[in-house]
């Protein structure tokens, strides 16, 4: 829980206050797409010990112009169901909005899928 709270709050505390990253931790970019009006990216984040990093959750950043920045977290499948839930909440929140931004983050995941 503490590092889906990190993902879909704590990052945008971090950026906005111009705080170090989180200790123990590093996010990579990995994609980012846009339309005329709407705009998503991907990172990653990882939990790091040593030498050794380990995928802790990935955070897509959308936003719709006009709209304040979103800030979804991709949990691991393995999670809680509490995270789960959270996460299904962001993904279909009830607003207009919510198809078209699925769409774009789809299309931005497809390109991220090994074959």
């Amino acid at each position: 829980m503490e590092e889906y709270n990190y993902l879909t709050k704590g990052y945008k505390v971090q950026i906005e206050s111009g705080l170090d990253m989180k200790q123990g931790y590093e996010l990579k970019d990995i994609d980012s797409k846009s339309t005329k009006d709407r705009t998503a990216s991907l990172k990653v984040l990882y939990r790091v010990k040593g030498a050794s990093k380990e995928i802790s959750g990935y955070l897509v950043i959308y936003n719709k112009n006009g709209n304040a920045q979103e800030y979804i977290c991709i949990p691991h499948p393995a999670s809680s169901d509490d995270i789960m839930t959270k996460y299904w909440n962001q993904l279909y929140d009830g607003t207009a909005d919510f198809s078209a931004r699925l769409q774009l983050i789809m299309y931005m995941l497809t390109k991220q899928l090994v074959w």
